[in-house]
């Protein structure tokens, strides 16, 4: 496998620890970070790869992997089994690994084989909608304000 540069977002220190090890082990480049904030700010590096926690605060690690997929970089999520959350990363085409997670599972979800590929042309669910044509808001004079606020929103 060529090595990779990966990202880790992973606030649970033996977490953190453990995947340090194994990737650089298997002599892949590492920058970890503890928090939402700190991984959103790394993206910009252009990793190979993230890896993130599923709890990350305020925000999760799907957030990020949303983020990471816009700027084509493949995610990976770790966190405890849950079937909602591991149905919302296979809709947003982001691998779900589980906490008794082994370090021969993790290279093979680093396999590119394994890691979906993100594209911010594929179908994430997601498409640009201004806050006017959002359900229930109620539409405004556009000449008492003229700016236009875009959010990103699911798919309608």
């Amino acid at each position: 496998m060529t090595p990779l540069r990966v990202l880790v977002v992973a606030p649970t220190s033996p977490l953190a620890a453990s995947l340090v090890e194994w990737l650089t082990e298997a002599g892949h480049e590492v920058i970890l970070v503890t928090s939402f904030l700190a991984g959103k700010a790394r993206l910009e590096l252009a990793p190979s790869v993230l890896i993130a926690e599923v709890r990350l605060g305020d925000y999760n690690g799907l957030h990020l992997a949303l983020r990471a997929k816009a700027s084509s970089i493949p995610a990976l999520v770790i966190g405890n089994p849950d079937p909602v959350l591991e149905r919302e990363a296979e809709r947003l085409g982001v691998a779900y690994l589980t906490h008794e997670l082994s370090r021969s599972a993790l290279l093979n979800a680093l396999d590119p084989a394994a890691v979906p590929a993100a594209s911010p042309s594929s179908s994430s669910g997601l498409s640009f909608v201004s806050w006017d044509e959002l359900p229930g808001v109620k539409q405004r004079d556009e000449s008492a304000s003229p700016t236009r606020r875009t959010l990103l929103s699911p798919r309608m």
